[in-house]
């Protein structure tokens, strides 16, 4: 008796969704404590709290997006099997891509709280540039990997 199993369309696909997604939960908490340090010396000072930090903590989330559209179109793609360990290594390295864009952006989110901390009214405009060209990095990553998968 042969035991015949049909596999199509997935080959770790999940991974760039996987690898995006911790560098999203590890830029979002880099941010996170930045936000932290800044709000309690906004309360010891009797300041109002920043918002613009909670856009400095967000701002990282957008990665995990970036990745499963990645996964998604590696999917539609429906490869042939025999290719799954050269998808596995590509949806690894886009994702390692999109996940150092977000880790980045959580460290200069940090530092940008850090900053608000001295001054509020300076400076808010380019924090928020500065993220979003790391920002940009993700984004070209997600559309360069995307131009990379073969169409059937």
């Amino acid at each position: 008796m042969t035991l015949l199993t049909v596999v199509s369309g997935f080959g770790g696909h999940a991974i760039a969704l996987g690898i995006a997604g911790v560098g999203s939960a590890i830029g979002t908490g880099i941010a996170a404590m930045g936000a932290m340090g800044l709000w309690k010396q906004s309360i010891k000072d009797k300041k109002k709290l920043p918002s613009l930090a909670l856009a400095m903590v967000g701002m990282p989330l957008s990665q995990v997006i970036y990745g499963m559209i990645f996964m998604n179109s590696m999917i539609g793609a429906n490869l042939n099997p025999d290719s799954y360990g050269n998808q596995m290594i590509w949806a690894f390295f886009v994702g390692l891509a999109i996940a150092a864009s977000a880790i980045m952006q959580g460290k200069v989110g940090a530092a940008a709280c850090a900053n608000l901390a001295v001054d509020d009214k300076q400076g808010s405009g380019m924090y928020i540039a500065a993220m979003g060209v790391i920002e940009t990095v993700a984004l070209l990553a997600m559309v360069f990997g995307m131009g990379g998968i073969p169409s059937v």
